[in-house]
């Protein structure tokens, strides 16, 4: 399988520091793979810290990390501070570290920063301290060949008191991180971090391409976590796997791996998926073991799950009856439609693919704006009505109202959803379409809304509905796995 090369680190070289996962420039998404391969898996030594604490036997040293994670085939080191606490400035040591990660082939990707005070802190000099405390993991992650140092954002007060707290310690921090060249980010890890609004409030108000998200699946606490992803991952440069205790399938039991996993590439992140897993004393590599073969799993879900829009341009798909089609911020746009009823003969303005589909796993995103009716039609014949000749799934800005067969997430004049999950006018929405045989299901914003079995027709065209001179509907992130 021909991949990207993947450039690594200078191991042993003081000053080098990894583009390893910089796909544009050096503060971008931390990209690792943007080839065959979704994302990378690195191992957080969190995972081992029973063991690096010496509470757990065999003990670890956190010299022979690298060594330890190649044994369980992982080639991303996410080192924490708190096992080399006093070796930030040692340069001798750094540079065995650089060696062993060398002699493992294994890559540094990021320094967890805690116990350096508060980023946040209401007085002002205790939070100028904790960034000065910072300044030495910089220097570290540099001369480990790191992209990033991962740091935390607590703070005292109000909500927005430590918003503003927090981005004006975070600001300074990323400041300083540009001139090594460098990403800070912040998981959600407690407080109000663990509130993903508020934490991109932070990051929003901070303004600085370096400062970024580290998305950690567990760590929300009351808070959505699958909300609470969603909203970090735009400003994500990595990403923390957390999962602990799994079922005889190998699933996550506190997590949809998958639904996060989607979340994850839905934005367009190709970097590396850290594991953080919380298996007990003596069973600590087993759990991570466990959370590797998912997310191996779902990568090869995920790769078999191919574009079938490049976000630039509308090659391999037709328009049909119409419409003004464009594309804009990678997505899909359908305005101006017409023609539309529920003639099953005439057809109005829609956009078709070339090719034809039978049994498949549909994946996109629709996002409609205020009043829009839309639709994604499947099994659709390339002339009269698709609605009718496939299915139409319909589409449609009526948040909260009660579910028919004409109403967000029915496949149209046929089933109704069990559940009305549209989301308010103007943001993204979430949508699995699986079609084998007769059955077919919906999936829209992490809820199966329809399961059925239909026979009226088995094959045919994927489409987009544009319905009429006042909608405006946007897809995006269109990916099709073949059954």
């Amino acid at each position: 399988m021909k991949r990207r090369t993947f450039l690594k680190a200078s191991m042993g070289v003081a000053g080098v520091f990894s583009l390893g996962g910089l796909p544009e420039s050096v503060f971008g998404g931390c990209g690792a793979c943007e080839g065959d391969l979704p994302f990378e898996i690195s191992l957080a030594q969190w995972s081992l810290n029973k063991r690096l604490f010496g509470r757990a036997e065999p003990k670890l040293d956190n010299l022979d990390f690298a060594a330890t994670a190649r044994k369980l085939g992982i080639g991303g080191l996410e080192y924490v501070n708190q096992f080399f606490m006093d070796k930030a400035e040692d340069k001798a040591y750094l540079r065995e570290m650089n060696k062993r990660a060398a002699d493992n082939g294994a890559t540094n990707v990021l320094i967890m920063c805690d116990r350096e005070g508060s980023l946040g802190d209401p007085d002002k000099a205790r939070r100028i301290k904790a960034v000065e405390n910072h300044y030495k993991w910089l220097e570290a992650a540099k001369f480990l060949g790191c992209h990033s140092i991962r740091v935390n954002a607590h703070s005292e007060g109000s909500y927005d008191e430590q918003l503003k707290l927090a981005a004006d310690g975070l600001r300074r921090l990323a400041g300083a991180g540009k001139k090594y060249g460098l990403n800070v980010i912040v998981e959600n890890h407690g407080g109000l971090s663990s509130n993903g609004k508020w934490l991109t409030g932070v990051i929003k108000t901070v303004d600085l391409s370096n400062c970024g998200t580290l998305p950690d699946f567990g760590n929300f606490r009351e808070y959505d976590r699958y909300k609470g992803v969603e909203e970090m991952m735009p400003f994500a440069k990595g990403v923390s796997a957390k999962a602990g205790k799994f079922d005889a399938n190998g699933d996550a039991v506190n997590t949809d791996f998958y639904r996060m996993m989607r979340i994850v590439r839905d934005a367009g992140y190709h970097g590396y998926v850290g594991i953080e897993s919380g298996g007990p004393a003596g069973k600590e590599e087993e759990a991570i073991l466990k959370t590797k073969a998912l997310l191996e799993k779902i990568r090869k879900q995920q790769m078999r799950c191919k574009t079938i829009f490049n976000g630039k341009n509308l090659d391999g798909w037709t328009v049909v009856t119409g419409g003004d089609w464009t594309v804009e911020d990678g997505a899909i746009v359908g305005r101006k439609g017409a023609g539309w009823s529920r003639d099953k003969v005439k057809s109005g303005s829609w956009l078709r693919t070339n090719k034809q589909y039978s049994d498949f796993r549909l994946e996109l995103q629709v996002c409609v704006m205020q009043g829009t009716n839309s639709g994604v039609f499947i099994r659709s014949a390339a002339e009269n009505n698709p609605a009718f000749t496939g299915y139409e799934m319909q589409i449609y800005d009526a948040p909260g109202r009660e579910p028919t067969t004409r109403g967000p997430g029915s496949l149209y004049d046929l089933v109704a959803p069990t559940k009305n999950m549209i989301r308010q006018a103007g943001q993204w929405n979430t949508i699995t379409i699986i079609a084998k045989g007769a059955k077919i299901t919906i999936e829209m914003n992490g809820e199966r809304i329809v399961d059925t079995e239909q026979t009226r027709s088995m094959k045919g065209h994927i489409g987009v509905q544009a319905h009429d001179k006042n909608s405006v509907a946007k897809f995006r992130n269109i990916r099709v796995e073949e059954l």
